[in-house]
């Protein structure tokens, strides 16, 4: 902030992990009046941005808006479905995936943790194997985007199937691929979803939205004991009347409520092809460059590039030049790769102007801190165009 100026006034891009940079109107939408939480319009918004919100997911069943972020999401995912005693197995490939793990150890003793290689996600044969290795699995838990390494897990529906053979509850922190990768809840079979609203759907962060299977809702009811804040049973009765157990972040409903309607207007299919056309283009761009994808093929994220940076190479030393230099603000590697890589969240309003953007800034970047590229502009240029034209956009 420079003399009470915004970023958005200093022409500045939010390429981060998240939060995201968000539409116009979504700004000018959180600027609203506030209204009654109990009273009718309050309850129009709610049921409204529901509904909208069950387009993106792909559910008819129920979805939840919770005033906390994505790792408040988490806890209520958790809180909610698995008790002491119960043998949950948790798929760890980065930092999320942890993450994950340590927050299933507070509420069960009998975890399992499957590590995994960074440069992957898990698969449904990891799975398979996993569960055929355990007897009368509870949960499965893991990250189907993981933020820290750009990794993609494929094949989302097959997981489930797997879960669903072994009688095993499927749990997916699903923070920054809902709204940038296709898939859908009830026909992949997910029994509970997190995401948080600042990543692919171009909404400003502090809500989190969980959405919730039938299946699930068994070993929900089935709970002695529950959460406070978190508890399901109760954001579900206030539901049925369009309200919330506690008070929400009025302003933040209003401004995910004008993201979703954004998204749904342009189309949401063609808002994940959006993605899948950014990702496209800094794999292209990153290859005719000779700069290191960190994923391997077949895993790599349509909304997190994540890049290794050549050895001597400081990412927060790139990351700063970017940001200081060029206004584009990027993330860096964290826990085992902290200083080895720049993350870029292509996420929410991609487009050709913010790709080649950030693409000439990691380049020029890059540059001024040793590492010798091949003339870029033209790479950029023609790849990042032929990537989004030839999708229509």
């Amino acid at each position: 902030m420079k003399g009470g100026r915004t970023a958005r006034d200093e022409g500045e891009l939010l390429m981060l992990p998240g939060p995201t940079d968000v539409p116009e109107e979504v700004y000018e939408a959180l600027g609203r009046s506030l209204i009654n939480h109990r009273g009718r319009e309050f309850r129009e918004l709610h049921r409204s941005l529901i509904d909208k919100l069950r387009r993106v997911v792909g559910t008819s069943g129920d979805i939840f808006v919770l005033t906390c972020s994505g790792t408040g999401g988490v806890e209520t995912a958790l809180s909610n479905t698995i008790e002491r005693g119960d043998r949950v197995v948790a798929f760890v490939s980065g930092q999320f995936g942890e993450r994950l793990a340590a927050a299933a150890s507070y509420y069960t003793d009998n975890l399992s943790v499957v590590e995994q290689p960074w440069r992957r996600a898990p698969t449904a044969e990891d799975v398979k194997r996993a569960l055929g290795e355990r007897d009368g699995v509870d949960a499965v838990l893991l990250v189907h985007n993981e933020t820290s390494t750009g990794a993609l897990a494929p094949a989302i529906e097959r997981i489930a199937e797997e879960c669903r053979r072994a009688g095993a509850l499927l749990i997916v922190d699903a923070v920054t691929s809902l709204g940038g990768v296709k898939f859908g809840f009830d026909q992949a079979g997910i029994d509970v979803l997190v995401a948080g609203t600042q990543k692919c759907l171009a909404a400003p962060p502090g809500l989190a939205v969980i959405a919730v299977s039938e299946r699930a809702w068994e070993k929900i009811e089935s709970l002695k004991k529950r959460p406070a804040y978190f508890d399901l049973l109760l954001h579900r009765k206030f539901m049925e009347r369009g309200e919330t157990p506690y008070t929400p972040a009025i302003s933040l409903f209003y401004g995910l409520d004008a993201a979703l309607s954004r998204i749904i207007s342009f189309g949401v299919e063609r808002w994940v092809e959006r993605h899948r056309a950014g990702a496209e283009a800094y794999y292209r761009v990153a290859d005719e460059l000779g700069l290191e994808i960190y994923p391997e093929p077949g895993f790599r994220s349509t909304t997190l590039i994540a890049i290794r940076l050549p050895d001597g190479v400081q990412d927060t030393a790139v990351a700063e030049t970017m940001a200081e230099e060029f206004g584009v603000h990027v993330g860096v590697g964290v826990s085992r790769e902290r200083g080895r890589m720049i993350r870029i969240g292509s996420m929410g309003e991609v487009t050709a102007w913010k790709t080649k953007r950030t693409l000439r800034a990691l380049c020029e970047a890059l540059s001024r801190h040793g590492v010798k590229l091949p003339p870029s502009d033209s790479i950029i240029e023609n790849i990042v165009d032929e990537s989004f034209s030839s999708r229509g956009f």
